[in-house]
């Protein structure tokens, strides 16, 4: 696996594992500062949506195999382009909730990187294809 991906899995196991921890343990916190207000229940599911989601983030790291890898990796472009677009609608809908313009930027900015990183995981491929023939 090339380094950008490598280190942005490594970020996204970090950033779910703390979000994870928030969501399960300090609800009302982390819904305070949501958009959607305090929804304990809500935010106990995303928590645990999170750690389903750590196995399958760690295992791709922790054994190459590039078919799964860009299975992950499709999943994670198609996921941030749609947690972007809904934070995207909601500052549209409201244009002082500038955390929902943020966290549109911050998840398009995840897309742009995991599709470099895909590209470059997927011509290293093809290279070395080409090696073995």
């Amino acid at each position: 696996m090339n380094k950008l991906l490598r280190v942005m899995f490594i970020i996204l196991i970090v950033a779910m594992t703390g979000a994870a921890i928030m969501q399960l343990f300090f609800p009302e916190i982390t819904g305070a500062n949501s958009e959607y207000g305090i929804a304990t229940g809500w935010q106990r599911e995303i928590g645990f949506w999170n750690l389903a989601i750590l196995p399958i983030l760690i295992g791709v790291n922790l054994k190459y195999d590039y078919y799964f890898l860009r299975i992950v990796v499709i999943s994670l472009i198609v996921g941030g382009l749609g947690f972007g677009t809904n934070h995207l609608l909601g500052f549209i809908e409201d244009g002082s909730k500038t955390i929902s313009l943020i966290g549109a930027i911050e998840n398009y900015l995840l897309v742009l990187f995991w599709v470099i990183g895909l590209r470059i995981e997927s011509s290293k491929n093809r290279l070395g294809k080409k090696a073995l023939q």
